[in-house]
């Protein structure tokens, strides 16, 4: 089964550009799953349902490490 890179929802070909389940741009290799994983999580800012191992939400779009990632960003000198 092919998925998708960052929703990880299924895909019927691989010679698209751009998933159709959450609109990104598939820039990262497609994955070939042999099986579907199971696990999910909320998103952080819709609280829907993704898969635990997707990087975007296929509902709202965001990030989901952007709070992760803007953390990071933050220089923790410029603090004090």
């Amino acid at each position: 089964m092919l998925a998708c890179p960052y929703c990880f929802e299924k895909l019927t070909d691989n010679k698209i550009v751009k998933c159709p389940h959450c609109e990104q741009f598939l820039l990262d290799p497609i994955f070939n799953l042999g099986h579907v994983p199971l696990d999910k999580k909320n998103c952080i800012f819709c609280d829907k349902k993704v898969l635990r191992e997707a990087r975007i939400c296929q509902y709202c779009h965001r990030w989901l490490d952007e709070v992760e990632r803007t953390a990071r960003d933050i220089d923790l000198d410029d603090l004090v």
